[in-house]
């Protein structure tokens, strides 16, 4: 995570957003004047919207917790692509 003041966020937009995109870090920009913004890459932002779709049901959301306990116990089965 990195932070940076507006003023420079605008100095040095091309090299703070080569930065997002390349390390997937987040950018927090704060304003002197209105609510701080945070600059994600494009691909982030889906992979966050995804998540909390696929949390937004907590029937869902219990089966992936699930699976994930699962997985983490060793108790799951390894399978290929169907092709």
């Amino acid at each position: 995570m990195e932070i940076t003041t507006y003023t420079n966020f605008r100095q040095n937009l091309k090299m703070f957003l080569d930065d997002v995109f390349k390390n997937h870090n987040p950018l927090f920009v704060t304003r002197t004047k209105g609510e701080d913004i945070v600059v994600l890459a494009k691909s982030d932002y889906e992979a966050l919207q995804e998540t909390l779709h696929l949390l937004g049901s907590s029937k869902n959301a219990e089966r992936l917790m699930s699976g994930i306990e699962k997985y983490n116990k060793g108790e799951f089965t390894e399978k290929g692509l169907i092709e």
